[in-house]
């Protein structure tokens, strides 16, 4: 396995390089973390992603070329490439990229002989601080050495020990606990020899597997083969293929399914339930002939393929009515290859498909939204929580948690933040320096609060040794007060809610809408009337 540190650049051309890749059907991406606003909307596009990376590494003005681009290949397909995953987060971490917050891609290439993924981040850390470089090529190969060398043969022994502990019939389905783990297997005199990445690393006894064969009762196997074939029915409906449907039995459900035969034509499969510890004859849960009849989306019109992808939608909310945009558009990309953006409406990369998404469904997928960005804010008091809730025009306050264990990380950044632009903000420019900084500032009786949306962190100022005075000052009108409802009052100024959802710009959070200076009440924040379509 080779580790390769490609070039580094200012404006991480690799993410133009890999979503290429993608948009030709040649590369997928496999995992996105730490990308904020973009993941929650589902805006994924390679002009986001590199303009969102460019101005994260901005906090660090010093380093000239912040991206880092590495590529790590195996021989032939030694690995799948959830393996390498696993791999690369392992990897990531002993190279000092593995903070908490810091933005990554992965992406799986489909174009060679040889599985291998592509990983772009910035070399700068959320704290602003350049990430250790020194003998970076020559540490990134010792680190990988290390993860394939010295882990796998202490997995191996647990992954055997754990194999050894589910229901199974045969020799074969022992193997196939072995194969949904990431081990092959065969046997040789009278052990079972298990490699991983061409290397053998333990074995076994034969006679020690057939010791430890379990057989279940008949009328338990037959409820856990109907429960299985009703979980296959579903999933293969929300899915374009085997592998897609593999991957998703195993992230939801932890079921793998263990094909039999040639890799384009399987004449069986086995069924290994990790949950359960059992494994089934997949013939005896579903006939593999209907398990692998997709339906093939390109044999059917636009206008089909349309309202099948509503009906996804749909389905998907009517199962989980909690799920956000990010979460149905993973489903949406692994079947249909598209997404739902913004402004609601669905779209594929060459803009072929775009749909209205129903409003109903649309609406709940907004609440959703709403709800996890206001929950990122932790709030620690009741207090804290309805001004959140207010200002996310959330009317449940139940539906987020006070989480009284503050990130003092967070905090400190914002106070410090705060105390810079009170300190050298211009006269009359306080509270364009504020927006520009994406802090709004909101009083409630004696308490003052600034609630930061890049940060995600909402601060009682009172609680500080921040000196006031400026803000409670009438520049440019009174700091927003939260007090009680006039229906009368009309002059008053909105901060719309629809700017949440459109990260379109290169100051995602700094529309006008978002500016607190005006006194405004609380029920004067927009009623997404201009949300709707």
């Amino acid at each position: 396995m080779i580790a390769t540190i490609l070039h580094s650049s200012s404006t991480f051309n690799a993410v133009n390089y890999n979503e290429r890749k993608v948009s030709k059907g040649t590369a997928e991406l496999l995992e996105i973390s730490n990308f904020d606003y973009l993941q929650k909307t589902g805006n994924i596009t390679a002009a986001n992603l590199q303009e969102y990376l460019i101005k994260y590494s901005s906090i660090n003005q010093n380093i000239k070329n912040t991206q880092f681009h590495v590529s790590i290949s195996c021989k032939k397909q030694e690995y799948t490439h959830d393996q390498l995953l696993d791999i690369a987060h392992q990897y990531l971490k002993e190279m000092g990229y593995a903070t908490k917050g810091q933005p990554v891609l992965i992406y799986a290439h489909h174009d060679t002989g040889n599985n291998h993924i592509h990983i772009v981040t910035s070399r700068v850390n959320p704290q602003g601080k350049k990430i250790e470089h020194d003998n970076e090529r020559l540490r990134s190969q010792v680190i990988i050495n290390k993860i394939i060398g010295i882990e796998p043969k202490r997995e191996v022994k647990g992954i055997i020990q754990k194999a050894k502990e589910y229901s199974f019939a045969t020799l074969g389905q022992f193997q196939a606990i072995l194969e949904s783990n990431g081990y092959e297997s065969y046997v040789e005199d009278d052990k079972l020899n298990i490699k991983k990445g061409g290397t053998v690393l333990d074995n076994i006894s034969i006679k020690d597997i057939e010791l430890a064969i379990t057989k279940k009762t008949k009328e338990e196997s037959s409820k856990q083969r109907k429960r299985l074939k009703a979980i296959l029915l579903k999933y293969k409906e929300l899915t374009s293929n085997k592998e897609d449907l593999n991957k998703m039995l195993k992230k939801k459900l932890g079921i793998s399914l263990v094909f039999v035969g040639k890799k384009d034509a399987p004449y069986g499969y086995m069924v290994v339930d990790h949950k359960n510890k059992a494994v089934y004859k997949g013939s005896e849960v579903l006939d593999i002939k209907t398990l692998l009849a997709f339906k093939q989306q390109e044999n059917i019109s636009v206008g089909e393929r349309e309202k099948t992808i509503l009906e996804f939608v749909h389905k998907l909310i009517e199962e989980n009515d909690k799920l956000t945009i990010g979460k149905v558009n993973k489903s949406l990309w692994w079947k249909y290859k598209v997404n739902i953006y913004h402004d609601g409406y669905i779209r594929d990369k060459q803009r072929k498909i775009s749909i209205a998404v129903e409003e109903k469904d649309f609406s709940i997928l907004r609440k959703n939204f709403r709800r996890q960005w206001i929950q990122e804010f932790n709030p620690a008091t009741e207090e804290e929580r309805t001004i959140l809730c207010k200002f996310g025009h959330i009317e449940d306050e139940s539906v987020i948690q006070i989480n009284p264990d503050k990130n003092k990380e967070k905090i400190d950044g914002t106070v410090n933040q705060i105390r810079e632009i009170l300190g050298t903000a211009e006269k009359g420019h306080l509270y364009d320096d504020l927006h520009n900084a994406k802090i709004l500032i909101f009083r409630k009786e004696e308490s003052v609060y600034a609630v930061d949306m890049g940060n995600s962190t909402i601060v009682n100022l009172r609680d500080t040794n921040i000196d006031l005075s400026p803000l409670m000052k009438h520049e440019r009108g009174t700091v927003a007060k939260v007090q009680p409802t006039n229906p009368q009052q009309t002059n008053s100024q909105h901060i719309n809610t629809e700017n949440l959802l459109r990260p379109t710009g290169s100051d995602h959070h700094s529309n006008r809408e978002w500016e607190v200076g005006g006194g405004s009440n609380w029920d004067d924040i927009d009623d997404e009337r201009r949300f709707k379509r």
